[in-house]
């Protein structure tokens, strides 16, 4: 089946399993990253060497969709991420040029009783990669968490390339966005250290617009120190 048809039938399968949800939006066209090269040999990761990617790379796409989003959480000590609501089918992207290294299905973290999934992309040789955590509020069989997810283990992606779907059955559904290092969630900061100032600025002003619909409080979307949710 070509991955085109795997989207349609993703999106089919979302829609259909929640009433009354909106469906999938339209994924943002794909974009060049501009990148560079140390010629280093790089990490092997699962068996997959990233030896290809570059040493560097500054992100220059949004991870979703920004006309599915509904609500974001903002980055903190105690919550290492940005947990980014959407409505159910929300499309999530990849950041930057990179290798799908993960899929795991019913991870057991996250929301409680829930059937959540997670990709992740490394997108440096030198250990930089995307998590993107689907916590869907609730039960999902195994076969449409996986329809859910439109790429494989070892995938060449590129930049704003649309890479899964929320199932949303619940209002707290979300995907916990997460751009670590080698040195892991000890060395965790903010993901928007990693991308150029233009997607910053834009996902920033996306946050405060999401957050100022609910509520007058505002904390910024990286923190230092702990701050209460909005």
């Amino acid at each position: 089946m070509s991955k085109c048809a795997v989207e349609i039938v993703a999106v089919l399968l979302v829609v259909g399993m929640v009433a009354g949800c909106g469906g999938g939006s339209s994924p943002t066209t794909p974009t060049q990253t501009g990148t560079v090269s140390t010629g280093n040999t790089g990490m092997t990761v699962n068996g997959i060497p990233l030896s290809e990617l570059p040493a560097t790379q500054t992100m220059t796409v949004m991870p979703v969709d920004p006309t599915a989003v509904t609500y974001m959480s903002p980055f903190r000590p105690s919550h290492t991420g940005i947990d980014i609501n959407t409505i159910t089918g929300g499309h999530f992207l990849s950041p930057g040029a990179g290798i799908v290294t993960n899929i795991e299905l019913n991870t057991g973290n996250g929301l409680p009783g829930g059937s959540n999934y997670g990709i992740r992309i490394h997108l440096t040789s030198t250990g930089l990669y995307a998590w993107y955590h689907f916590e869907v509020n609730g039960s999902i069989s195994d076969q449409v968490q996986r329809d859910n997810i439109l790429v494989a283990l070892g995938d060449r992606v590129s930049a704003g390339q649309h890479i899964g779907n929320l199932v949303s059955l619940g209002k707290n559904a979300h995907v916990h966005f997460d751009m670590l290092d080698a040195g892991g969630r000890d060395a965790v900061q903010c993901p928007l250290v990693y991308f150029s100032s233009a997607v910053a600025t834009t996902w920033e002003s996306l946050y405060d617009a999401k957050i100022l619909e609910r509520t007058s409080k505002l904390p910024d979307l990286c923190n230092e120190v702990d701050v209460p949710n909005p």
